[in-house]
């Protein structure tokens, strides 16, 4: 059977939001610890208490380590924004001019092209958004072994209320689709959060 310790890190580890509050330092300890003592087979809250109190510096400590490491793979990296841009979606294979971008999935094929290349495709039937821009951002290769970039760049941008509408990352190359109104907002965030 588990520990104390265990479950609880557990259970923390099951509720991103809890983890998340614990991290900010948030979180009444006493109330936590009363429910997930009430939860799990441990009916020890001292115990949990103190377990979770442990916790949160080895969360914090982890949060710091990885946001560090990603913001020091950020700051090797590009960034650039094109404005102007359309987003396709298709249940087809298209022929299209100077693409920005592609992506197939299951659902389709997404593609990413200049609003002017997209005026040529208003006459199809298709799912065409315009008004769009797309933060390109150029990475070292040690990017594929560093966790928490992603979540570094959407949780800032989400923390600005800023909606990613479409992502596209392939090796060294991430491309985040947003609203053209945001863009100037999105690259300030962007570039605030790596000073820090």
């Amino acid at each position: 059977m588990p520990t104390i310790a265990e479950q609880v890190w557990i259970y923390i580890k099951k509720k991103p939001y809890v983890q998340e509050a614990i991290e900010q330092e948030i979180v009444n300890f006493s109330a936590l610890a009363r429910k997930i003592a009430g939860e799990t087979d441990s009916a020890h809250f001292d115990a949990v208490k103190a377990a979770l109190m442990r916790s949160q510096t080895r969360l914090i400590k982890n949060r710091k380590r990885q946001e560090k490491e990603a913001i020091r793979i950020l700051n090797k990296s590009t960034f650039n924004i094109t404005n102007k841009v359309s987003l396709i979606h298709s249940t087809r294979s298209l022929t299209l001019a100077e693409p920005i971008a592609i992506s197939k999935t299951p659902s389709g094929y997404i593609y990413i092209i200049t609003e002017k290349n997209a005026e040529k495709l208003k006459n199809q039937a298709l799912d065409i958004m315009h008004g769009l821009s797309i933060i390109c951002i150029t990475n070292p290769l040690e990017i594929e072994t560093t966790p928490g970039i992603a979540s570094f760049l959407f949780s800032s941008l989400a923390s600005e209320n800023i909606n990613i509408q479409h992502i596209i990352d392939c090796r060294e190359d991430t491309f985040l689709v947003i609203s053209e109104h945001d863009a100037p907002l999105a690259f300030s965030v962007l570039a605030e959060k790596m000073r820090l």
